[in-house]
């Protein structure tokens, strides 16, 4: 099993639930984070916890929907952390809407967050992540499919696929892994739980135990993709 302590993250989504959840977990495990969200008083409450739990974090106060705070976000990050060996990408944001009626602003917004966000901000960590063997870009996916009013969804979705599996080519020589984890519905508030019993959803520690899964993972392979579902359907019946 590979040793963490004295890695050193970007987690991109901190303030939001699973964010939080493997900001705590690195925390544990010694693997140092820079923090990215919009919130600098959660970043900031966020921060102070992994400090308690004996890790070490800064925070980055930073949009991600504007491409062009992006590299200046990163080289602060990679500047106070000293290097970097992981970017963990767990923001994102849903709109729903039919083709013939939604406002586009909307399906604007989803592509700048959920698509040109992660592949800018690979762009500007991976130069620093790619100096060093057992480096890894990691990423929530989605378990998406094709019905009404969730169109730009599953455009981002296969996007991001088809970027992960050329960003794995282009880095697999350097020792970075690449891995899209793909859960189910993940007890947090983006999810609708009208109909949901949140007692039998994945909860986010489950996303941040298969996050430290892939990072111990030898050098010599690399799980590209990783697909959870709950053990027991969530839907009410």
């Amino acid at each position: 099993m590979r040793e963490l302590t004295g890695q050193r993250a970007i987690i991109s989504g901190a303030t939001g639930g699973m964010g939080q959840t493997v900001a705590r977990a690195f925390a544990r495990v010694g693997i140092e984070t820079a923090l990215f969200g919009r919130n600098e008083d959660k970043l900031s409450a966020l921060a102070e916890e992994c400090e308690e739990l004996g890790g070490s974090a800064i925070t980055v106060t930073c949009d991600i929907s504007k491409p062009d705070d992006i590299p200046h976000a990163v080289e602060r990050a990679i500047k106070n952390l000293g290097g970097l060996n992981i970017l963990f990408n767990a923001a994102g944001i849903s709109k729903s809407g039919k083709a013939h009626e939604v406002d586009l602003t909307n399906w604007n917004a989803m592509l700048d967050t959920n698509l040109r966000a992660h592949y800018t901000l690979a762009r500007y960590a991976l130069p620093e992540i790619n100096k060093t063997p057992g480096g890894a870009v990691i990423k929530i996916g989605s378990i998406a499919v094709a019905h009404a009013t969730q169109a730009m969804q599953l455009v981002v979705s296969r996007a991001l696929d088809g970027y992960a599996d050329c960003l794995f080519d282009d880095v697999r020589e350097f020792g970075t892994k690449v891995c899209t984890i793909r859960p189910g519905f993940v007890d947090t508030p983006l999810v609708n739980a009208d109909n949901k019993d949140r007692t039998k959803m994945i909860a986010p520690e489950d996303i941040a135990e298969t996050v430290l899964f892939v990072l111990r993972m030898s050098e010599r392979t690399c799980p590209t993709e990783i697909v959870l579902r709950p053990q027991r359907t969530p839907y009410k019946k």
